[in-house]
């Protein structure tokens, strides 16, 4: 779960103990988006695969709707253009 969050939340521990479940923490930092764009320009392709749905910004409403869906979708990506000739799918 990748999110920005200004407040911290409270998290049930007996409940992910329960369900076996792995809570993994990351945090970015301003400045790492210049040290990784060379990486990201050499293998578009590869990162591109991390992709599983493109949604254009006129239909944003679906992207939210998929995030929040669990195991609906990996990565949803808002364009700002209207070119979905992927199907959406993010394969094309």
């Amino acid at each position: 779960m990748v999110a920005v969050q200004k407040k911290s939340d409270a998290i049930d521990l007996g409940g992910m103990l329960r369900s076996e479940l792995t809570l993994i923490a990351s945090q970015g930092y301003p400045t790492e988006i210049f040290g990784v764009t060379s990486e990201l320009v050499a293998n578009q392709e590869r990162f591109a695969k991390l992709i599983s749905h493109r949604v254009p910004f006129s239909e944003v409403e679906r992207a939210f709707e998929l995030t929040m869906t669990p195991g609906a979708a990996e990565k949803v990506i808002v364009t700002f253009d209207d070119d979905t000739s992927d199907g959406g799918t993010g394969n094309g």
